[in-house]
């Protein structure tokens, strides 16, 4: 487990400093790893994204879902990903998802308002 650990570092590390490539290599070993932490499947997600990787960004997202499923953010993401995919009335199911959770998610309410203004004019 130790080594899930360490990649999981190594990983957010690599992230907040910007080098994706490293962090993508390192969290998806601690993911391979640790099945659990979906704090490591969550910055995975976020790694993808900035890659425009969406589809990987969403499957990560969702596996840490499953292991947290009571975390708002997870579903925010979710909804970022999608959004940027183009997939907006998912997005708008995961906006909604968070901020059943948490109905004081600033965020997650902004962007769900947004979405809604541009749904309208679709």
């Amino acid at each position: 487990m130790a080594d899930g650990v360490d990649q999981f570092q190594r990983g957010l590390e690599a992230f907040k400093t910007g080098d994706i490539d490293t962090a993508i290599d390192a969290l998806e070993t601690a993911t391979q790893l640790n099945h659990e932490n979906y704090k490591a499947f969550c910055y995975l997600g976020a790694a993808y994204a900035a890659k425009n990787r969406y589809n990987a960004a969403i499957g990560a997202f969702k596996t840490a879902e499953q292991i947290a499923p009571g975390v708002a953010s997870i579903h925010y993401n979710i909804a970022q990903a999608y959004e940027a995919s183009e997939i907006l009335s998912e997005a708008e199911y995961e906006y909604e998802r968070a901020l059943e959770i948490n109905p004081d998610y600033t965020l997650a309410r902004e962007a769900l308002t947004k979405l809604k203004k541009k749904l309208n004019h679709v």
